[in-house]
This record gives C-alpha cells, sequence and structure tokens, in this order.
C-alpha cells in the first residue's frame, strides 16, 4: 500500500503540469497586457512569487522512487535494505532579491512518509551575493567544490546512482564560505574557493566529521576554444581540475563508505594529519553523443600511528570512471533536462537515453613495507580494488518525470569483504521513478 501511494504522489503532479501546459498557451497573450508591478504568482515550471524585479521566489520539489534488487541477496539484509525505498522527498526555496542576492533553502522530508530518517536533512542553504560575473560571495551550507559528478544534481544525472569513486572520495555538503565567478569571453572559464567547516559530509563517520577545516579549490570551463589551431573536437571538451586540503581528528577517521550496492567497504583505519584530494575531469559532448570521465585521488596521512607511536605510510585511496552517453530516441533541449517533444505536457514520445560507465575504486599503502594486513595499524594495508560496469536507458518524458533502469556488474579483489561470505562477483539492479520540478 504504501508503494503505490509513493507512486501516486510522483504522478499525480505530472498530470497537473499536464493540465497546466494545456492551458498555458491560452493565457499566454492575455498575461504579456497585464502589469508586471506588485505581487504576483506564476506557475510555469512551478508555483513562483514574483515582486517587481526585486525579488522571485520559486518553490521546487523533487520526489525519486527506487525499486531495488540484488544478487546473490544475503539471509539477513540489514534494516534499511528495502527493497521500494523512497530515496528523496525534497522541497526548497530558491529565488533572488534584487539582481545580486541568490538564496536557497533545501530540506529532506523523507522521514516524514515513514522512511529512515536522513542524518542530514537540511541540505543547501546558503545566499550567494554577486556584484559582478567574476566576483560572487557564497555563505552557508552547499557542496564544496570537488568532483564533477558529485556537483551534478542528482536529478540530472545519466545514472540512478553516482560512481563509488565519487560517493567515496569526495566531500559533498558543508558549511563554508566561498569566492567564484566567471572569466573569459561566454564564461569559458569558472573559478571557485573556498574554506569549509568540516570536510563534507561524504566524510562523517556516523554523522560525525572526521576532519578539521578544509580548504577547496576548483577551476573549469573550456578555454582551448580560444585557441583556433586545435581540432574542433579538443577545443569544445570542457576541462577541470580540483583540490582540496584538511586536517583530520585523530582515530578510525579514514575516508570510510559502502558502494550503492553496499558490496565493499574501505577498510577502518588509525589515520592523523592531512587529508588531500586532487581531481580532474573533462566531459566531451557532440549532438546526441557525450563522454564525461573523471580521476581522484586522496592521500591521507598515518602519523605516529603505529603500535609503537611511530609514523606510517599514507593511506592512499584513488578512483575514476568513464561514461559514455548517447541519446538514441528523441532530442533533448540540454543535458540532463528536458526533451524537445515531451509526453503527457506536449504531443511527443520524450528521449531516451542509453549510458554505460565503467569505474574503479581502490585503495593501499603508499609504500609497501613488510606483509599486507587487515589490522587498522599495519605499515603495509592490505591492497583492494572494486571495478564496475553500469550500463541501461534512461526514459525522459517530459521536463518534470523520467524513468530510470540500471544493471551494475561490480567485482572486488578482497572476497572478506563482500556483501556475501565467500563470493566476490555481485550484479545489482535499480529502476527509479522520478519527479522534479
Amino acid at each position: 500500500m504504501r508503494t503505490l501511494i509513493l507512486i501516486g504522489l510522483l504522478l499525480s503532479p505530472a498530470g497537473l503540469h499536464a493540465h497546466i501546459s494545456g492551458t498555458e498557451q491560452k493565457e499566454e497573450q492575455p498575461e504579456k497586457n497585464k502589469s508586471k508591478h506588485g505581487f504576483r504568482v506564476q506557475f510555469k515550471n512551478n508555483p513562483s512569487l514574483r515582486f517587481d524585479k526585486l525579488l522571485q521566489v520559486d518553490l521546487k520539489s523533487k520526489w525519486q522512487v527506487d525499486f531495488r534488487n540484488f544478487h546473490p541477496s544475503i539471509a539477513s539484509p540489514p534494516p534499511d535494505d528495502d527493497r521500494v525505498q523512497l530515496t528523496r522527498a525534497r522541497f526548497a526555496l530558491k529565488g533572488k532579491v534584487t539582481k545580486y542576492f541568490e538564496f536557497e533553502t533545501e530540506r529532506e522530508l523523507r522521514g516524514t512518509f515513514g522512511e529512515r530518517h536522513p542524518r542530514h536533512p537540511w541540505r543547501d542553504v546558503y545566499i550567494d551575493f554577486g556584484p559582478a560575473r567574476f566576483l560572487q560571495v557564497k555563505v552557508g551550507k552547499f557542496k564544496v567544490p570537488f568532483g564533477r559528478e558529485q556537483l551534478t544534481p542528482a536529478d540530472k544525472l545519466d545514472f540512478i546512482e553516482r560512481s563509488p569513486g565519487t560517493e567515496v572520495l569526495t566531500p559533498g555538503r558543508d558549511k563554508g564560505v566561498m569566492l567564484h565567478g566567471k572569466f573569459l569571453k561566454d564564461s569559458r572559464l569558472d573559478y571557485q574557493f573556498g574554506v569549509f567547516r568540516n570536510d563534507g559530509e561524504n566524510a562523517d563517520i556516523e554523522g560525525l566529521p572526521s576532519s578539521q577545516r578544509t580548504y577547496a579549490a576548483r577551476i573549469s570551463g573550456t578555454p582551448f576554444r580560444l585557441i583556433p589551431q586545435l581540432p574542433a573536437t579538443i577545443r569544445t571538451v570542457q576541462w577541470g581540475i580540483a583540490a582540496t586540503s584538511g586536517e583530520m581528528f585523530e582515530g578510525l577517521n579514514n575516508l570510510h563508505a559502502p558502494a550503492f550496492s553496499k558490496v565493499t567497504h574501505l577498510p577502518r583505519v588509525y589515520v592523523k594529519g592531512r587529508r588531500q584530494r586532487l581531481g580532474v575531469e573533462a566531459l566531451w559532448s557532440d549532438g546526441p553523443f557525450s563522454v564525461t570521465s573523471e580521476y581522484i585521488y586522496v592521500s591521507e596521512q598515518r602519523t605516529q600511528q603505529s603500535v609503537r607511536a611511530q609514523d606510517l605510510p599514507d593511506l592512499i585511496s584513488d578512483g575514476g570512471y568513464v561514461t559514455a552517453a548517447w541519446t538514441a530516441l528523441g532530442k533533448m533541449k540540454d543535458k540532463g533536462g528536458a526533451p524537445r517533444d515531451p509526453f503527457l505536457t506536449g504531443n511527443g514520445f520524450g528521449a531516451v537515453e542509453l549510458a554505460v560507465r565503467f569505474d574503479v575504486l581502490r585503495y593501499r599503502s603508499d609504500t609497501h613495507t613488510g606483509s599486507a594486513s587487515r589490522s587498522p595499524r599495519a605499515p603495509n594495508v592490505l591492497p583492494n580494488i572494486c571495478r564496475a560496469w553500469t550500463f541501461g536507458p534512461t526514459w525522459y518524458l517530459n521536463k518534470f518525470v523520467k524513468i530510470q533502469a540500471n544493471a551494475e556488474r561490480q567485482r572486488i579483489e578482497d572476497i572478506e569483504l563482500g556483501r556475501v561470505s565467500g563470493r566476490n562477483l555481485f550484479w545489482s539492479g535499480i529502476v527509479r521513478l522520478q519527479f522534479a520540478m
């Protein structure tokens, strides 16, 4: 019964928007003649309140229901390992005050509908002051500028889940202040530099921070467009590089998180010192085709963490992915956005995208002195590597609704860390129904 209710909540807004879009054309001409002074309410892509050019407040919502299955399954799954999950139920207020200030407040409300309560219900909560295109200041809670896939909103991903390397190695959201802006013609170069209270929610240990103040920087764009001598395929590639640095709390506080199928874990080891990340990324797109790639390298110091209080070799974790996508049916207005010929709200079928991703996540010691061991104070940490293939279609019905189906094949080297004892090869399947406005 709960599943039917969730599906109904997802689909009922789509029908409402279909009705609104049908009447929108009739009301469009009279609306042009109305005065744009004073308060007014609009409902085009989402409910919106406007007051002249001084204030704009948009109500946004994001719903995702997942149907999951794993092979092989385990006899005693954890309590939160439901086959049907309400993955996201978020509401947000986003808008502008004059042309200089932007703001957003977003909260996760899954717990209201009987699902497991999230550890961090408040998502993006910030104010962004932009006196100039090349100089803006963002204050509050938002994503640390690291990782292209992590910075992409969940409702605009090619796959249902981010790659394991992204989930484990990137910081995620935290409280801080960030300078950012755009340079060059047509904003072909972006920069971001921020200082954050901790190292992001992805690095938390049971909801508690694992690191102190963290610095982050990222530069991305298409700077090679300024060099006409280069081939067009290179000039249009979007490039990016990012880094973070922060001091960890002493203890079992290394980066430690499962892949979304809960098959593999990084080991818990004792750390003390700095945690540093370096990431590089690239995106190429041409018509219905696109290729995205990213590599992340993380080093964590283990100062005075041996059984004799001596320094241990750094713990090294790295990972990356390559994604290829093809819009096989229909056409898209923009990447991850709306189809040109929508279904339900228009006269078309929408668009169907086929995508495949290969990703790797691994860890090891910086140097390999002595026998490899799983001990949390081992000089030579027993290495492990996880490789996965993910593939499946995404049907973009319209700008509000999409349906995704993904299958993942995952293999790990350390058989002791598998979801099922004695197995190192696992399959996962997920179907997601999404409504977002």
